[in-house]
């Protein structure tokens, strides 16, 4: 006889896996790296005119010499048009000398459009700025969280978003994405995901919690997950949707921004049941948390 488990045991388990998947996670962040774009690393962009209908892969195993140890070719932001990224360090620095050895390497006529030097100060400063953005981002949501609800609902709301995160970042780092401004968007908007998941299933396990101060943390939740997980999955499947049609018809340019969605919105739903409901009952959460004081009663009629 198949044995059938209860919501509570179900979301431990989910909290195993989850443990589970953020170590795998993390291995391979430290294990592959996360691979810095030139947003951040600073170099040189040249983009080009440039007609072909090959993809980006081919048109790199036409270079040769210190165009293929140097240059990386990536399509460009409009049709026909296709930018040449040069790290810092590269030897090349001139446009026109790049595009010149880039023609005769392809044997296409090529037009220089714009040339865009991002120095390493300004990688670095943009760097930090996506870094603070991020904290600034979390930091609210700790403090609004633990002003609306209650301060282990907050910290519970920040495991899940730090789940999260490490979760994306690792499958960037096994996919090899570059972490590019378009990324740390991305990661901006799963933190919002998240979070939106999380304070669902908390303000109606308030509702339950007031309702039922006899009832215990367990059954209250199981409760609450269970009252608004199909809101929680048409949400998710009718986001994931349209995520999915980015992903798949956004082309490379949005490829690393598409791909940190999609990841962040599985995640994020996942952990708004298996992350943020489990840490606030290991945190000691209790209906007796959310009654009013005694001393705020008033028994006048």
């Amino acid at each position: 006889m198949m044995k059938i488990y209860s919501l509570t045991q179900i979301r431990y388990m989910g909290l195993a896996g989850s443990l589970l998947l953020v170590a795998s996670s993390l291995f391979a962040i430290f294990h592959y790296g996360i691979a810095m774009s030139i947003d951040f690393t600073g170099g040189v962009v040249v983009d080009v005119a440039f007609q072909t209908l090959s993809p980006a892969t081919e048109i790199q195993a036409m270079l040769s010499g210190v165009l293929a140890e140097w240059v990386t070719v990536e399509v460009g932001s409009s049709p026909a048009v296709w930018q040449l990224i040069l790290p810092a360090n590269a030897p090349l620095v001139d446009p026109q000398t790049i595009v010149s050895m880039f023609s005769q390497q392809t044997q296409s006529p090529v037009e220089l459009i714009q040339a865009t030097v991002i120095g390493p100060q300004v990688g670095e400063e943009l760097y930090s700025q996506g870094g603070l953005a991020l904290m600034a981002a979390s930091l609210s949501i700790m403090i609004y969280l633990a002003m609306r609800f209650e301060w282990r609902l907050a910290l519970a709301a920040i495991a899940s978003l730090i789940h999260d995160a490490i979760i994306t970042l690792g499958l960037l780092a096994v996919l090899g994405v570059n972490m590019d401004l378009n990324v740390v968007a991305g990661l901006l908007a799963v933190i919002g995901y998240s979070l939106n998941d999380s304070i669902v299933i908390a303000d109606r396990l308030r509702d339950v919690l007031k309702a039922r101060p006899d009832a215990d943390i367990y059954s209250s939740t199981d409760l609450a997950v269970k009252a608004t997980f199909s809101r929680t999955l048409i949400t998710a499947g009718t986001t994931l949707f349209t995520i999915g049609c980015l992903l798949i018809l956004g082309g490379e340019a949005l490829y690393g921004f598409s791909i940190t969605l999609f990841a962040g919105v599985v995640t994020g739903t996942w952990s708004s049941v298996t992350i943020a409901s489990t840490v606030q009952e290991l945190l000691g959460l209790n209906p007796i948390h959310y009654q009013p004081r005694p001393d705020l009663v008033d028994d006048m009629p």
